[in-house]
């Protein structure tokens, strides 16, 4: 007797997208979750305090607005299930610790003005920086959201163009050395870079990462970022009733011990009360490749142990979540009150890279890599009136030189409490009173709560040249299906196409229901809810 269709293991975002699709398709999916709640990294809660929603992980929404589960709603999250995405116009700025500041924004005149009046040269630059990084982000999206291409014939394929060549160059280069390309002020470069490296865990100077330096702002210039209205859950919430509208059901508190086989095939799983569930067509798993051999029998060892060595980010976050009584107040500018994702940074570009450098090395620099903003200040339902929620981030590392990752746990206080400091050189209301409540999330946390957060990579492993694409997270996983086992795949942030909210479960789909069978679509029309799904802040 059969207990789904398809089983699904873990209700990270990816797999909720995933399941959402093949209940659609007329599948009878469960999905299990071994949390008390579904969502992974696209989850919120009250961490503060009561009354203000913190994101567990995730804040804004980039990759995934170009996306057709998003774009054309193919699933109606949006005309049906209620899911409101808030438009963030300004999502990021560099605040600078000699009182510039440069706003990115989806209105490059704005950009290109406070430029100017750092760098014309470098204004002239940034706009045709963009019209470049608007070309490549066109070029290489849609492929985000399909099963990867082979390599060699993406290759191929941008070896034709002038703009593909111009890829090809770009993704051999590092990030530092793309805008050394376009810019002369440290502070410009900075800007950029802090952008790109927030976006994927990478050092600004690794190679092989250049063409991040056009894809996060031309994201944001040609597609936008957003905010799911009333935190991530509201996202998880929408895949969720979807789901259930189909037929099908998630299960929270179900943790998944193994992956049952019979004949080379995925028939089911064990959970771990040592119940067996059983899966009429398929498995679709978020199993890490580094326990993909403990969780799965039978597997070639070579395929194990290729699995096992994928390298992880070598940065992580240590997040510090805060109930307020106003926003924050920055020292530069006014106009930066009112943007979320704030990097403040040193003005030298060299001092910039020594803090990358010593977390590297497992150290913690002496100039802490910093974000602050008020999430609340781009959606007012997140706190009471008047009042705000704080967002603030410093990328670390997770395994310290002196005491290991099990160390974060006896720092965490005072790590806070020096982030706090940092945080008031840059801003003029932090007083004793602002703060009324807060909570930090170390990386040893993120590990504790995703299973696909190995080392606190949030990013499930590094988005390295030779693990993207069709090489992610190796050649032979790349293509979602475990090869030996038929009917099981795999999901998560550690496949194609990244780390990030993404919704990168449409292309895990697209290749079940061509291996059952099935068609990927057409998905009908759903009519927009009585108040706009995307509503200006």
């Amino acid at each position: 007797m059969k207990d789904a269709d398809v089983i699904v293991v873990g209700a990270g975002h990816n797999a909720l997208v995933a399941a959402a699709y093949l209940a659609t398709a007329g599948k009878q999916v469960l999905v299990l979750e071994r949390n008390g709640y579904p969502g992974g990294g696209v989850a919120s809660a009250e961490l503060s305090e009561p009354g203000f929603t913190d994101e567990l992980h995730s804040l804004i929404h980039v990759r995934i607005m170009p996306n057709p589960l998003v774009a054309d709603d193919e699933l109606g999250l949006i005309g049906r299930y209620g899911l409101q995405y808030l438009p963030v116009e300004v999502p990021h700025a560099a605040v600078f610790e000699d009182g510039s500041f440069i706003p990115i924004s989806r209105d490059r005149s704005m950009t290109t003005a406070r430029i100017r009046d750092l760098s014309p040269r470098d204004a002239d630059a940034y706009d045709r920086f963009m019209d470049l990084a608007v070309r490549i982000v066109e070029h290489v999206t849609p492929g985000f959201f399909v099963p990867p291409v082979p390599r060699s014939e993406q290759v191929a394929g941008l070896e034709r163009t002038a703009l593909g060549q111009e890829i090809l160059r770009a993704s051999g280069m590092s990030v530092t050395d793309v805008l050394a390309e376009w810019f002369s002020d440290d502070r410009v470069r900075i800007a950029l870079a802090r952008m790109a490296s927030e976006l994927t865990l990478a050092h600004p100077d690794d190679l092989n990462t250049g063409t991040v330096a056009y894809l996060a702002p031309g994201l944001n210039e040609r597609y936008g970022m957003a905010l799911p209205r009333g935190g991530g859950s509201a996202f998880t919430s929408a895949c969720v009733r979807c789901i259930e509208d189909h037929g099908g059901e998630v299960r929270t508190s179900v943790h998944v011990d193994r992956v049952l086989t019979r004949g080379h095939r995925a028939v089911g799983v064990r959970t771990s009360e040592g119940r067996d569930l059983v899966a009429a067509d398929a498995v679709l798993a978020t199993i890490h490749p580094h326990r993909l051999g403990t969780m799965v029998e039978g597997l070639d060892p070579a395929l194990v142990r290729t699995a096992a060595s994928t390298r992880l980010a070598p940065y992580t976050a240590f997040v510090v979540h805060a109930s307020m009584e106003e926003p924050l107040r920055f020292r530069a500018d006014p106009a930066a009150d009112g943007i979320i994702w704030n990097t403040l940074s040193p003005t030298s570009l060299a001092e910039v890279t020594r803090s990358f450098d010593d977390l590297r090395r497992g150290r913690l620099p002496a100039v802490p890599m910093l974000e602050a903003g008020c999430p609340s200040v781009g959606d007012p339902g997140r706190a009471p009136a008047g009042k705000a929620t704080l967002h603030m981030l410093s990328m670390t590392t997770y395994d310290l030189a002196d005491g290991g990752a099990q160390r974060w746990a006896a720092i965490a206080e005072s790590y806070t409490e020096r982030l706090f400091e940092r945080l008031g050189e840059f801003t003029t209301n932090l007083a004793p009173g602002l703060v009324r409540a807060r909570a930090a999330v170390t990386p040893l946390d993120h590990e504790r709560n995703s299973l696909s957060f190995v080392g606190g990579d949030y990013t499930g492993i590094a988005s390295y040249g030779h693990q993207m694409g069709d090489t992610r997270p190796t050649r032979e996983l790349s293509g979602y299906a475990v090869p030996g086992v038929r009917g099981l795949y795999l999901t998560g942030p550690f496949m194609h196409p990244g780390g990030g909210v993404t919704g990168g479960g449409r292309p895990v789909a697209m290749t079940m229901l061509r291996d059952l069978g099935l068609p990927f679509g057409p998905f009908a029309p759903h009519p927009r809810s009585a108040e706009p799904a995307v509503q200006p802040v």
